[in-house]
């Protein structure tokens, strides 16, 4: 390593800080937040960048950014190999470009956008077990003397650990709170949250509402089309709640055919018109049809709203259970209100 690539003392007292504060951080924005707070202060520049890449579509897309309204980046992809970013992302090797005038492969869409003007780059992939997770940039560095890379890829090791640390703990967190089978929430989850509404409805007022489903007459299924064509029936039918649902309501796999769905701030002509919506879509849907069947499922529904029918949340979901069951025995395949 040449004189100039070597770290000094204090280069290297800031690095063991950063690793203790970065991989001891769980939470997402005070992870990122941290991270380019380090960057920042190790290579003062005119903006700093940290950008993931996205899993499922393979594209990096901007996670924070300081020095730049975040809102004007924040639809903005990059595939692997475009621009500064995606070329370190896609080779894996860091890059200081300090003359971005002489790089043919310079994206300037972000100086598009924002009216920013960028001189110079650098940019270093975040690696962890040799998978890209994400890269670092600096744009427009203050201090050019001397190589900043090696500081910087050491910035980024440790940043590798502590996103990688992050993603593991969602994942974890997501199978503890989720059914295994439909992806949807479990009863776990469920019971917390309308605990939390409950609460918040004695300060705020605010009604919110639960539907408990059930399928009707899901046992012919089973028998006609097997176990494993049922459990597939199960996860099409989730597929259709999701699709009817928008956050914050959020739909439970309770049990077998059972479902619950929880509608924040929904009073009872609300949850009922959302309950017909889902009973609708239902209807109109050919179930296990990639599996070269066409089944037309039906659902009971029952409904109830806190605090008009119940005061505590055991009650509340045996006044929506009593309503569904009501549905049941008056001929199915319909909204039922308590």
């Amino acid at each position: 390593m040449d004189d100039e690539d070597k770290l000094t003392y204090h280069d290297l007292l800031s690095c063991m800080e950063l690793g203790k504060a970065l991989t001891s951080e769980l939470h997402s924005e005070r992870l990122f937040g941290k991270i380019l707070q380090k960057v920042s202060e190790l290579l003062p520049a005119e903006n700093w960048s940290l950008l993931l890449l996205d899993e499922e579509t393979g594209v990096l897309r901007f996670e924070l950014v300081v020095g730049l309204d975040f809102e004007q980046v924040r639809d903005v992809r990059l595939q692997l190999g475009q621009g500064v970013a995606g070329k370190v992302a896609l080779e894996q090797k860091p890059l200081f470009i300090e003359d971005v005038g002489n790089c043919d492969f310079f994206a300037k869409e972000v100086d598009q956008l924002t009216g920013f003007v960028t001189k110079s780059i650098i940019c270093v992939p975040i690696i962890f077990r040799e998978k890209t997770l994400g890269v670092i940039e600096v744009v427009n560095p203050r201090n050019l003397k001397g190589n900043p890379l090696p500081l910087l890829s050491i910035t980024a090791d440790y940043a590798a650990i502590a996103v990688e640390n992050m993603r593991r703990y969602r994942e974890i967190h997501d199978l503890a709170v989720h059914d295994d089978l439909t992806g949807l929430y479990n009863t776990r989850y469920l019971y917390r949250v309308l605990s939390d509404l409950a609460a918040c409805a004695e300060t705020t007022s605010d009604p919110f509402s639960i539907i408990f489903m059930d399928i009707d007459d899901f046992k012919q299924v089973v028998d006609t089309y097997g176990h494993l064509k049922g459990s597939q029936a199960i996860q099409e039918v989730a597929k259709t709640l999701r699709e009817c649902l928008t956050e914050p309501a959020f739909g439970v796999a309770y049990g077998g055919d059972e479902f619950v769905v929880v509608l924040h701030g929904f009073d009872k002509s609300q949850a009922c018109r959302k309950a017909e919506e889902i009973r609708s879509r239902m209807k109109e849907t050919v179930y296990l049809y990639e599996h070269e069947h066409q089944v037309k499922l039906r659902a009971s529904f029952g409904i109830a709203t806190y605090p008009e029918d119940a005061t505590n949340v055991t009650a509340l979901l045996a006044s929506a259970d009593r309503a569904m069951f009501e549905v049941k025995k008056k001929g199915k395949d319909s909204v039922r209100s308590s």
